[in-house]
């Protein structure tokens, strides 16, 4: 051992030994090695399972996520065309969501989320971004039913744009056919031209978009005009229920209460003397 400690006699046969013994003490090491390798490969296999699952339901999250804002972006460019829709009407206007729908050919009528609560009358107008859709005619506190102009029992005043003549168009039963059987032959009338509101019944707002004329039958057959309405009636989950500025369409009653309580004494502003009184100040006027 001194001698080996001084001269290092013995490295040459350690290092023999060393190289001799090294498979030995690999073979003694493996059954360690490869449990640590094996649970190395289990415990990636399910971290690798758990990010994956984690990885799926974030992305079903923003999915979900997505539909929502594409459904809210969807929602925001129909109330855009909505508001500009309203604009042009011109009148004030409540919207209201369909909460049923009745299509069969014997019954064209759409139920409203709103009623006499929200001030909505029987024969008030109901249009959406797209033209005019029909007409209350049964209204509950918090419900209300629209008869749709497709309905065989409705007739809607119309005037053709441009042409200017003017015509009765009538529900068929069909929720996309219009018929105007009083059109007379000699009317100028071409497919393609829009059929809008006259304003005659004191119904529908005059000027709105009704239909677009699709038939004309030919010389010399008979036939009624056939139209197709512009508002989409069975897909619109949104409406519009109008109520006229002017004289076409009465405000409730509620609301002309209001404008009148909101300027007191006018009548008595604007009245003009009595004749009676007239005369006084002359005579005061004349013996002074």
């Amino acid at each position: 051992m001194i001698a080996d400690n001084r001269y290092q006699q013995l490295d040459s046969l350690r290092n023999i030994l060393t190289t001799v013994t090294h498979p030995i003490h690999m073979i003694a090491e493996f059954p360690a090695a490869a449990f640590n390798w094996i649970g190395e490969q289990f415990s990636s296999h399910s971290t690798l399972q758990r990010e994956n699952r984690q990885l799926h339901e974030q992305n079903l999250r923003l999915q979900g996520e997505m539909l929502r804002f594409q459904s809210l972006e969807e929602e925001n460019s129909r109330l855009r065309m909505q508001l500009g829709a309203t604009l042009k009407v011109g009148e004030r206007v409540s919207l209201a969501e369909l909460v049923g729908i009745n299509l069969t050919p014997y019954k064209q009528q759409v139920t409203l989320s709103k009623g006499s609560m929200s001030s909505v009358y029987r024969g008030q107008a109901v249009i959406n971004a797209s033209g005019i859709m029909g007409q209350v005619i049964q209204v509950t506190p918090f419900r209300s039913t629209v008869l749709l102009i497709t309905d065989s029992l409705h007739s809607t005043p119309v005037r053709v744009l441009g042409s200017g003549v003017l015509t009765i168009a009538h529900g068929t039963g069909h929720i996309d056919r219009l018929e105007l059987p009083y059109l007379p032959d000699s009317a100028n009338v071409r497919v393609g031209d829009m059929l809008v509101t006259s304003g005659l019944g004191e119904r529908f707002p005059p000027d709105y978009p009704v239909a677009r004329i699709t038939e004309i039958p030919a010389a010399g057959t008979s036939g009624s005009v056939v139209a197709t309405p512009l508002a989409n009636l069975s897909q619109d989950r949104q409406v519009m229920l109008v109520w006229s500025i002017d004289s076409a369409l009465e405000l409730p009653v509620a609301d002309i209460a209001t404008e009148s309580d909101a300027i007191p004494g006018e009548e008595s502003s604007n009245e003009t003397p009595s004749p009676t009184e007239e005369q006084a100040g002359n005579d005061e006027h004349r013996d002074e």
